[in-house]
């Protein structure tokens, strides 16, 4: 069947942040007066977003109060005193800001991909497990938005497991208007692609750091210009 549609997350396949989420952070908390080491920091944010990575596999949604409850648990970890409530809300716009103020790249060959794909008449989606407002920050940024005919978040699909429920897919399929078949899915993440497979999409891993890919159970792709081989 023909290829009628194509999704892609956004970190990784399209974007990339020039310094890293730990740096990020650190950043963020000498605003706030802290002064944390950076090895300190990776190690709580390590174990910190691992306890997040399980509460959303549970299917506990993000809500505004477990944004909270995550910014809490980084600033507790390091040692933080005073109203911890009270710094976990400002911390969240910093956190909306990340592409900006993390100097969030385009991959070079993005936006020539881009185009051809649409005019080859293929219409596009972004399935990410962003915050919707965070991928649309981006898409803004980097003038791409106009490419993309939807993009799908864990919460406007009321996907709890995001990329691993099924509601994740269909929602996107809804809103493209295609059957599962038409549709390639373009992810860095092996396990999130497990999810499109199981849906019935065919996943592409794009996998930028080498040309090995005899590992991967799928079709490998090392950048976006690849695509085209698989029309």
């Amino acid at each position: 069947m023909d290829i009628k549609a194509i999704s892609f997350d956004l970190d990784g396949p399209l974007v990339y942040m020039s310094i890293s989420v730990e740096q990020y952070l650190s950043n963020i908390y000498e605003k706030l007066g802290f002064h944390f080491g950076l090895e300190q920091v990776s190690a709580v944010y390590k174990e910190v977003h691992r306890w997040w990575k399980e509460r959303f596999l549970s299917g506990q949604p993000r809500t505004h109060e477990a944004w909270i409850e995550y910014n809490c648990r980084l600033l507790e970890g390091l040692g933080a005193k005073g109203d911890l409530q009270g710094l976990s809300e400002r911390v969240l716009p910093f956190w909306e800001n990340y592409p900006e103020s993390g100097n969030e790249k385009l991959y070079p060959e993005v936006k020539g991909v881009l185009r051809k794909l649409r005019e080859k008449e293929i219409s596009l989606a972004i399935v990410s497990q962003r915050p919707l407002p965070f991928s649309l920050k981006s898409l803004r940024k980097h003038g791409i938005k106009e490419y993309f005919k939807c993009m799908v978040s864990p919460e406007i699909a009321k996907a709890p497991k995001g990329k691993l429920s099924p509601e994740m897919w269909q929602f996107a399929l809804r809103k493209l208007g295609v059957a599962p078949a038409e549709v390639l899915h373009v992810d860095d993440n092996h396990e999130w692609i497990s999810g499109a497979k199981q849906a019935g999409i065919q996943p592409v891993l794009i996998y930028r750091k080498g040309t090995q890919s005899s590992t991967f159970d799928c079709v490998v792709i090392h950048d976006l210009t690849e695509i085209f081989e698989l029309l």
